[in-house]
């Protein structure tokens, strides 16, 4: 995002973001028969936190360009803060993962919604 991208462009590309974020987090974790193990020394734990660091630059840059936009600006840092408390955690329960993808799902839910308004202004 730059100053001069367009707001559809911005709020696709922060979609884009939540999604390989969830992606990610989902993958970085081992699956046992009652909770889900994160290795927070291993490679994929690391490159998860340089993607939450990405995007919480990305969200700076966007809450500067777009001061009204509250209600994706609160979603989002929402989101990014209930990431960093879930996955420094070694132990994750499933229904903290439910909840975290649920959050996810509505987050990108309203981007979506965004995305449509945009489109059809155009």
């Amino acid at each position: 995002m730059d100053e001069y991208s367009p707001k559809k462009h911005d709020i696709a590309e922060l979609k884009y973001l939540c999604n390989s974020l969830n992606r990610d987090a989902i993958s970085s974790l081992q699956k046992t028969t009652t909770h889900w193990i994160n290795d927070l020394s291993s490679p994929l734990s690391v490159s998860l936190n340089e993607l939450v660091e990405h995007i919480t630059s990305f969200v700076w840059r966007f809450k500067i360009k777009y001061p009204k936009e509250n209600l994706v600006i609160s979603l989002v840092e929402e989101y990014l803060d209930e990431t960093y408390d879930l996955f420094g955690s070694p132990v994750i329960t499933f229904s903290e993962i439910t909840d975290w993808e649920s959050m996810n799902q509505n987050l990108v839910a309203v981007l979506d919604d965004d995305l449509k308004c945009l489109t059809s202004k155009t």
